[in-house]
């Protein structure tokens, strides 16, 4: 009995989501169904707790809108969408840490070479 209520707290989790995903992607269930192929009666009885989200509806959600977080849809966790600011940052850092890399090599050299070139004046003066 309490795996079959912790099922259904599950069932309606994701149906509210599917819920809260509607009214912020789209004008109406009618703009939802067009844009992922879900049909209004389906749409209504997810809403109504009815019907399962099923994993084909997931599919269409994610592929329909593709800035959705899928484990926000089908777990609850994180946000709605997806961190894009998120991936520009991890690029920008990673463009960045190369960069210094490339400079301490360079300066690693120029050390390098004016190290072997004092070490020169030192052996002409000897």
């Amino acid at each position: 009995m309490l795996i079959v209520l912790h099922l259904l707290i599950e069932v309606m989790s994701i149906n509210k989501r599917v819920e809260q995903l509607v009214e912020k992607t789209s004008t109406s269930k009618s703009a939802f169904s067009v844009a992922t192929g879900i049909s209004t009666v389906i749409l209504s009885h997810i809403s109504s707790g009815r019907n399962k989200v099923s994993l084909t509806a997931v599919e269409q959600i994610l592929k329909a809108f593709p800035s959705v977080s899928s484990d926000w849809l089908v777990l609850g966790k994180g946000s709605m969408f997806k961190d894009a600011l998120g991936d520009d940052v991890a690029s920008e850092l990673q463009d960045n840490l190369d960069a210094i890399e490339q400079e301490t090599q360079r300066y690693i050299k120029s050390m390098e070479s004016k190290i072997n070139k004092m070490k020169e004046t030192i052996l002409d003066l000897s």
